[in-house]
């Protein structure tokens, strides 16, 4: 196949450069965009409780509130996208978010089943790019890895019920303060004291819902999945779970941008392809000690294969080449790189066992 000049190619999928995922492994950022006639429309970066705009209504003021409790961290701060009533959600709200670096993004309550499927097309357009931002939505089951399906009602906190919907913010900063290495399944809420019951949270979580439980003494989440259901035939079943899909994210986008700005435009001899090696092999190492990804199990090579079939599409003879032979062949403007790593997943489920004596107690428990 004939290849022709354009914009160099770059296929960079779930690989790494580390230095800002160290910085984003404690605390990341929501966005959230809102509805309000009374406060001028616009993008408010709010770092605190005496950041939200004065003139927001009570209700949605507490909404950005909700946003900064965050999980085991506070979230770094909350991308306030104002919109009037009238306003689009996806050209004026998200609009003014398409260039921001956001990890979670809640919708308005009042959000409608069109507009959550024209804010997820968006996503999917920004994530292309080098966004790694993801969607907290109610009850939308996108069957998509960047959107967290929150189906949950009757939740009561304060004295006062609130809808899956009105607590979406409440979610995404919970996902925003929970640090990379950890996963917010069984992720306590405190302040809520009741919320109505799920018939059958496993059929939940296999359906791609996430849930909140209340066991008696707190209210969590169930396991922390999105809403992916049909995970395709070359991909892994852990992308349902939030954890990972943070994880991939960031090491998609950084080993992008690596790429980008520092290699770019080098000259294309075996000697530079083993410097960009190096430098990713120093990035997974890094991942490896933050606890990121498993301990030994971080790669980077040529990818054979790829370099090999290119080498026969241009008409060159590869049959009495050696392997090495056809990794220092000139391969023009390309470059294939593989990069690899076994993403930690949080403890989840466990099984107990208490021997008493010679008898033997069992309790096995799952998040």
């Amino acid at each position: 196949m004939a290849t022709t000049l354009g914009m160099p190619t770059l296929t960079v999928t779930v690989k790494k450069a580390a230095q800002t995922v160290a910085a984003r492994l404690k605390d990341g950022v929501v966005a959230m965009i809102v509805r309000d006639a009374s406060e001028t429309s616009g993008l408010y970066v709010v770092g605190e409780k005496a950041d939200i705009p004065s003139k927001l209504a009570v209700a949605t003021a507490a909404q950005v509130e909700r946003a900064l409790i965050g999980g085991i961290n506070r979230p770094q701060r909350v991308l306030l996208s104002v919109i009037g009533t009238s306003d689009d959600l996806v050209t004026t709200g998200a609009a003014a978010l398409a260039s921001s670096d956001f990890d979670y993004l809640a919708a308005p309550d009042d959000v409608d089943t069109e507009e959550m499927e024209a804010l997820v097309e968006w996503l999917d357009g920004i994530r292309a790019k080098y966004s790694v931002g993801k969607l907290v939505l109610p009850d939308h089951a996108a069957d998509n890895m960047a959107v967290i399906n929150f189906s949950a009602s009757g939740i009561q906190a304060g004295g006062t019920s609130y809808t899956g919907a009105q607590y979406c913010s409440r979610i995404a900063g919970l996902l925003a303060g929970t640090p990379l290495t950890n996963s917010a399944t069984s992720a306590v809420l405190e302040e809520v004291t009741g919320v109505t019951e799920v018939a059958d949270p496993d059929g939940a979580v296999a359906a791609g819902k996430l849930i909140l439980v209340y066991d008696g003494r707190k209210a969590k989440l169930g396991r922390a999945v999105n809403s992916l259901v049909t995970v395709p035939t070359d991909q892994s079943e852990s992308l349902k779970k939030i954890k990972i899909v943070a994880a991939v994210d960031l090491i998609r986008r950084e080993a992008k941008l690596l790429l980008e700005d520092q290699y770019t435009g080098q000259g294309n001899s075996y000697d530079n392809k083993l410097v960009i090696l190096t430098a990713f092999q120093d990035f997974l190492l890094q991942l490896e000690n933050e606890g990121v990804i498993q301990a030994g199990s971080g790669y980077a090579e040529l990818n054979l294969e790829k370099q090999r079939s290119w080498l026969k599409e241009q008409g060159v003879d590869v049959t009495q080449m050696s392997d090495q032979e056809i990794l220092q062949a000139d391969t023009g403007s390309y470059i294939w790189i593989k990069l690899g790593g076994t993403i930690l997943d949080g403890m989840e489920d466990f099984d107990l066992e208490f021997y008493m004596g010679s008898n033997t107690v069992t309790g096995g428990t799952e998040a």
